[in-house]
């Protein structure tokens, strides 16, 4: 009797014992269904990943002299087979990617209607023809710190005048693109003249002054994405001097980053500073070399991983420019 007592309670404390393993599981498997839901939950409410935007540009509106040939090339923006149409004063004048037509004197409206996946987009463009440099004018301002810039206008708007040159102080002319603007070769501080010629009349001219700013910025950092340890870089800082005063010297410092080893602190890390002397005028750029050889182990140790290059520029003391780059070691 005692024995059969003893039986039926070990058969209740195992049933008790399953029935807690079942609420256990049956917890987890909520817990990981509740887990996975969420995860599907949250990618299905994540907002979709925007499509590029599909564009055309025909360009800037222009003036043209009489008897001038227009060429103006369709530019498109993720579109896929696009389908081209012009118009030009309201009648039909193609369907290639570029339009060549010579206009007789006036303003012509141009519209470009390109048609792709049943979506039509448009673009507009006006041209003028004229036979005298009456209106034709040109508008200057600081185009950088050591540049000045130049845009043509037509009866007081912007617009890219065809064959209109600036000279600045004793250069050469230059012609303005197809959008009417020109920039001036980077320039000393100080006073500077300028003059406009269209047509073989001059349509403006005046003074500037550049003030004195010492400035020099990093514009490239040439190394390769990759090494092998043992291999010997060869790479390049390149240092413009964007400035309007001549340059004596510069500071580089240069941080090395081992990333997979980053939190080996200053173990992972490689510092250098260096002094450079130079007489660099106003845009010209100053290369400084980088060759250093990889070694094959650092205290036994393959130095293999991704790096992070950062560059410092300092000037007279002082940070101008920083900039970042990374390699990786095999």
């Amino acid at each position: 009797m005692l024995k059969e007592k003893i039986n039926n309670f070990k058969n209740i404390i195992t049933r008790i014992k399953r029935k807690k393993l079942y609420l256990a599981l049956a917890l987890a498997v909520l817990i990981l269904a509740a887990a996975m839901g969420a995860g599907i939950l949250s990618s299905l409410i994540k907002p979709p990943e925007k499509k590029p935007v599909p564009s055309v540009s025909i360009g800037c509106d222009r003036v043209l002299w009489k008897d001038t040939e227009l060429e103006l090339t369709a530019s498109t923006q993720n579109i896929n087979k696009p389908v081209f149409n012009w118009t030009v004063d309201g009648k039909d004048a193609g369907s290639s990617q570029k339009l060549k037509v010579i206009f007789g004197l006036g303003k012509h409206p141009i519209v470009l209607k390109v048609f792709f996946e049943s979506k039509t987009l448009y673009a507009n463009q006006t041209t003028i023809v004229i036979d005298s440099v009456d209106g034709v004018s040109v508008r200057d301002s600081a185009a950088s710190k050591n540049q000045w810039g130049f845009q043509t206008m037509y009866q007081g708007k912007n617009y890219g005048v065809k064959g209109v040159t600036i000279s600045v102080d004793s250069s050469e002319p230059s012609e303005v693109n197809a959008c009417g603007y020109l920039s001036s070769n980077s320039l000393m501080a100080g006073d500077h003249t300028w003059k406009a010629l269209y047509q073989g009349k001059t349509i403006g001219s005046g003074t500037f002054n550049v003030k004195e700013v010492s400035e020099v910025k990093i514009t490239k950092i040439d190394v390769a994405p990759g090494y092998n340890a043992g291999d010997t870089v060869h790479g390049k800082i390149f240092i413009q001097n964007t400035g309007s005063a001549i340059v004596k010297g510069f500071e580089i410092k240069t941080l090395v980053v081992n990333n997979n080893y980053a939190w080996m602190g200053d173990k992972a890390k490689r510092e250098y500073t260096d002094q450079y002397s130079s007489d660099l005028k106003p845009g010209e750029v100053y290369e400084v070399p980088i060759t250093v050889t990889i070694p094959e182990k650092v205290s036994g140790i393959r130095p293999s991983g991704r790096y992070s290059i950062t560059v410092t520029l300092k000037l007279n003391g002082q940070t101008t420019d920083t900039r970042a780059v990374s390699t990786e070691v095999k």
